[in-house]
């Protein structure tokens, strides 16, 4: 698992449980990691676009993380998936649409938890420790969504919940 990998790498973490993000690598690098199957769990719920909004309303970089399996294809679609046409419950127009409506929104690949652990450590050079306080107070509090129109927006595909 992750954690474990990261422990092994010489990686200090800090177990708590967090209102916004999986994983928060300095004061402004958020990270939601996403396995395939709760990525497009996640697009079908809305959860995804809710997680993006927190993320983006209290770090400077939020980052989505989507690892993929070592012993399932690097890819989100097959060729046999891909259309001429765009299909909103497609998951490269929900990609775009959630791109579109967070454009600081950073999308990472990784195709296992060990290559992951390089891309944590990757990003995580030369920036600062985290406050783990200011950490678990993120997202304590409710409040109006950040992006109203793209709300408005995602709300109008089907299979979208908020």
């Amino acid at each position: 698992s992750l954690p474990s990998f990261l422990h092994e790498r010489g990686t200090c973490l800090d177990a708590v449980t967090l209102t916004v993000g999986d994983f928060i690598l300095s004061p402004n690098i958020c990270v939601e990691r996403k396995s395939i199957s709760d990525l497009f769990g996640s697009f079908n719920s809305g959860r995804l676009f809710n997680q993006a909004d927190a993320m983006s309303r209290y770090y400077h970089t939020p980052s989505l993380l989507i690892e993929f399996s070592a012993e399932k294809p690097f890819l989100l679609q097959t060729a046999n998936d891909i259309r001429d046409s765009i299909e909103l419950n497609n998951i490269c127009t929900k990609m775009c649409l959630l791109i579109m409506a967070f454009p600081q929104l950073r999308i990472v690949w990784s195709r296992d938890a060990r290559s992951t652990v390089d891309l944590f450590l990757t990003l995580k050079t030369g920036q600062p420790n985290p406050g783990l306080d200011t950490a678990m107070l993120c997202g304590g509090e409710s409040a109006e969504p950040a992006n109203q129109s793209a709300e408005d927006l995602l709300q109008r595909l089907p299979g979208i919940t908020v």
